[in-house]
């Protein structure tokens, strides 16, 4: 009985694979999920569309280096160094100084700005005494720049006082305008320099 049972078994699974006739039933439909594939894909735009495009680019807004947000959000996310960071609280310190002499600012505002670049020159000095960036070129020029700035504010202090009892001959010449002036340029100079130094570095 067991081995008629079996035999049945076997022929009814034979005549199964044999007949062909494979899997009978619904299949899934897949076609929403690579429908993807089918669409066309939107074709690049360049990014300049003449050769006078590429020849007089779009001006681009003045980094506001000034702006806490910006030195928060996008140069300190990006660069977190932090003296990095030290550098950006200084350049527009820097930049207030240079505008301040171009347009013949008063002694007053003069001296208020020199005060704040020395004080941050001097921050800086001691933060990264021991560290490598005090090996940077940005960080030498810096401190130049400081020293620069504490000598001529001295000077154009010293001149307000001392004028009136020292002649512009000998001792005097130094508090002299035509000394001065050329003291103010030179130092003008000097903070084009760093600055551009100073942004390089960032």
């Amino acid at each position: 009985m067991k081995k008629t049972f079996s035999k049945l078994l076997i022929l009814s699974l034979s005549i199964i694979v044999c007949s062909g006739s494979g899997y009978r039933g619904s299949l899934p439909d897949i076609n929403a999920q690579f429908e993807y594939k089918r669409t066309s894909t939107q074709e690049t735009q360049p990014f300049y569309r003449t050769i006078d495009e590429i020849d007089h680019p779009a001006q681009f807004k003045k980094v506001p280096r000034e702006n806490p947000a910006y030195i928060d959000i996008i140069l300190k996310k990006d660069k977190s160094s932090p003296y990095i960071n030290d550098l950006n609280d200084v350049i527009p310190l820097l930049e207030k100084l240079q505008k301040c002499i171009q347009t013949d600012g008063s002694i007053q505002k003069f001296n208020a700005i020199a005060s704040s670049i020395i004080d941050h020159a001097d921050y800086i000095a001691q933060k990264y005494a021991d560290r490598p960036e005090k090996y940077y070129i940005s960080y030498t020029k810096l401190q130049n720049i400081s020293a620069h700035v504490r000598t001529v504010a001295t000077l154009r202090c010293e001149s307000l006082v001392y004028i009136k009892y020292l002649a512009t001959q000998g001792e005097g010449q130094i508090y002299s305008k035509d000394s001065l002036k050329e003291q103010i340029e030179l130092l003008s100079q000097e903070l084009a320099v760093t600055i551009r130094i100073l942004k390089d570095s960032t």
